[in-house]
């Protein structure tokens, strides 16, 4: 009876109204985001039973375009995180209102005017305003990339919960999928929303999908850490780093509490792309604007110090000094206690790099320069016995070069323009994080407020004798010392002096005697100044008290000059001259100060292009697997009504099947009856 035609009419009738069913699931979904389309797969009844059942409801889908489309999205979302960010830092770096480079124009502008009239206060104050200017703008600037740090930190904290949030849905999902394909129920829309997970997941991180029993997601992401085991799913936290507190870490913790730090091993994806950005882009250029900060105002102020002011003094600090950088004692080091500092001894050799110095045994220490990686064991530097030792080796310039101190526990490392001082107890393990130039900028600041007290003019002049019959003339005088310590600030500077050409030696070489003329009717000649030759536009140096003068040409015997306090000279403008002259001198590791940051506009411009390329190409590819996999996957509007059509003619005519076999049946009631 099974196979009679009432029952083949039956079946059928069902198999076409189950497909008539799935084309309008199909249709109702079109627009639904990961909806997979369905369809009803038929067969015939097993001989010698006649008739349809239905055997599967198929999702039409294809794995690895599936697949693809993950990697795609995670590709695609890194880089528009990127992206997004380095634009922005781009538009910081050239906008006219936040440009530093403008700044420094300005700057410079408006100490040429004073250089034109050294006299006018008018000149003075708005010199005096724009360096004020000058260093909120590094403030400002500086503000403005710490921000950005706090937004990048804030924005993957919020990305962390919402991974957190899908790997646990995705876990959920596992256990409902699991017992309905062990029903053998239809799980169909449960794998749709658990591959819409996956795909969301792949926004925020690289995730790798297996499945050992073709129902059960395992989902890794990056670099092989499990987020999702069946029904398990790791958790991630964010914390404050241990290394840099400003920061932050991500750590994961599976179901058994194990921990691991994973900020990075995430793969590609949003968060991966926001480290990426904050770790090689943003912090750099932090560090990189402070070291310029640093340069500039530690290089005015030694140069405005070497001036004589309205009221007679030596220059002070046009800006406020800054001395020292920044150190930071790993969390999780042994020593406590530990006193640390970061000093200058020539900011011109400074990096902008951060640096890592590690204990790594018993009296064996390691400094890591991050910027490249570069590593410098102790072992390998020089080594000197005393600290004096150590300020001539950095003055030298015969560095990376340490001293340590074994009976007061002090270990100083001198490298790259900076001494790096580490005094207190060292356990091997032992971690610190340098970072030199870090807050330069937060802390540029303009020292000086009374335009009388610029310091435009040189402490000294040179004077001629009005008997010289030579050609001989100066050409320059240069305080090589702006210490306080110096005899010249101090007010101890052996002046006036005087100049003496001799007549020439027996070779025919001119020869000059400098006499101490305080007396000057009872002149001393100078201890180790007697006799010296003389050579045209070779200095003439005063080492004691810090100053050096240039004569060119050539001097005839008995010709004079006399050094003294350039008393009452405030028209002259020679160190305002000096100062301006700094704009073009490559002070900051061989460049000059515009260079710098040009260099920094053009190495973010260019990695800001490149991210812009590697995102409008990787849009394009997500975009083409996406569509990829539509073709497969997708409804098609047409097609189901089609099929509805298809359907709908089926189930009528499985109706006239049940129908002819109802006349039939009453035919055969009759013909009994009868």
């Amino acid at each position: 009876m099974s196979s009679s035609i009432l029952s083949i009419g039956v079946q059928a009738l069902n198999a076409n109204q189950t497909a008539l069913s799935y084309v309008g699931q199909n249709i109702a979904n079109v627009n639904t985001e990961g909806y997979t389309r369905q369809t009803v797969q038929m067969s015939t009844q097993q001989p010698p039973v006649l008739g349809v059942e239905v055997t599967d409801i198929k999702r039409m889908t294809d794995m690895f375009m599936v697949r693809q489309v993950w990697a795609d999205t995670s590709t695609f979302s890194s880089n528009e995180a990127y992206s997004q960010k380095i634009a922005q830092l781009d538009s910081l770096l050239v906008s006219d209102a936040t440009s530093l480079s403008t700044s420094m124009d300005s700057y410079f502008a408006s100490l040429q005017q004073v250089v034109d009239d050294p006299l006018f206060i008018a000149n003075r104050e708005l010199f005096l305003a724009e360096a004020d200017s000058l260093a909120n703008s590094f403030n400002s600037f500086d503000s403005k990339l710490r921000s950005q740090s706090d937004l990048v930190n804030t924005e993957i904290r919020s990305m962390v919960d919402s991974v957190n949030s899908i790997t646990e849905n995705i876990a959920s999902l596992n256990v409902q999928i699991g017992k309905l394909e062990a029903a053998g129920q239809n799980s169909n829309s449960l794998q749709d929303e658990r591959d819409l997970l996956v795909k969301q997941l792949s926004g925020y991180v690289t995730a790798n999908v297996t499945s050992q029993d073709g129902v059960t997601y395992n989902v890794t992401m990056g670099t092989g850490q499990p987020l999702v085991i069946g029904n398990s799913a790791a958790k991630l936290d964010v914390r404050n780093s241990a290394a840099d507190p400003t920061q932050i870490d991500i750590f994961m913790s599976n179901a058994s509490g194990v921990e691991a730090r994973v900020t990075n091993q995430l793969g590609s994806g949003a968060i991966g792309g926001l480290v990426q950005y904050r770790d090689n882009v943003l912090q750099p250029t932090i560090s990189e604007i402070g070291r310029l900060a640093i340069v500039f105002s530690e290089t005015m102020n030694q140069q405005h110090r070497k001036g004589m002011d309205l009221n007679g003094e030596m220059g002070q600090d046009l800006f406020a000094p800054i001395k020292t950088g920044q150190v930071t004692a790993h969390a999780d080091n042994e020593s406590k206690g530990v006193s640390t500092r970061v000093d200058f001894y020539n900011v011109e050799e400074l990096t902008g790099s951060d640096y890592r110095f590690d204990v790594t045994g018993i009296d064996t220490y390691r400094v890591t320069r991050l910027s490249d990686g570069a590593k410098f064991n102790l072992d390998d530097m020089n080594v000197v016995t005393s600290s004096a030792d150590l300020l001539a080796a950095e003055q030298a310039g015969n560095t990376p070069v340490y001293f340590e101190d074994t009976v007061n526990g002090t270990l100083q490392v001198s490298m790259d323009g900076m001494t790096f001082t580490l005094k207190g107890n060292k356990a091997t393990g032992d971690s610190y994080l340098i970072q030199p130039t870090r807050t330069g900028a937060q802390l540029m600041d303009a020292e000086l407020t009374n335009p009388k007290m610029l310091a435009l003019a040189s402490p000294l002049r040179v004077e001629p004798a009005t008997s010289n019959s030579g050609n001989a003339e100066v050409t320059s005088i240069t305080i090589t010392n702006a210490e306080d310590t110096s005899p010249l600030r101090a007010g101890d500077a052996i002046l006036p002096l005087e100049i003496v050409f001799n007549a020439p030696d027996a070779t025919g070489q001119i020869t000059y005697t400098v006499y101490d003329n305080r007396d000057p009717d009872n002149p001393v000649a100078m201890t180790g100044m007697e006799n010296l030759p003389y050579t045209a536009g070779e200095p003439i140096t005063f080492e004691t008290d810090g100053y050096e003068v240039v004569l060119e040409n050539q001097p005839e015997p008995g010709d004079r000059f006399t050094i003294e306090f350039n008393t009452d000279g405030y028209s002259d403008n020679s160190n305002a001259l000096a100062m301006s002259d700094l704009q073009d001198k490559r002070l900051v590791n061989g460049f000059s100060y515009q260079d710098t940051y040009g260099q920094m506009l053009a190495k973010v411009g260019t990695q800001a292009s490149n991210a812009e390329v590697a995102y409008t190409a990787s849009r394009a590819v997500k975009i083409s697997s996406e569509d990829a996999l539509q073709s497969v996957a997708g409804v098609n509007l047409d097609e189901e009504a089609a099929r509805l059509v298809q359907y709908q003619q089926a189930y009528s005519a499985a109706a006239q099947i049940i129908s002819a076999y109802q006349t039939m049946f009453d035919s055969l009631i009759s013909a009994v009856r009868s």
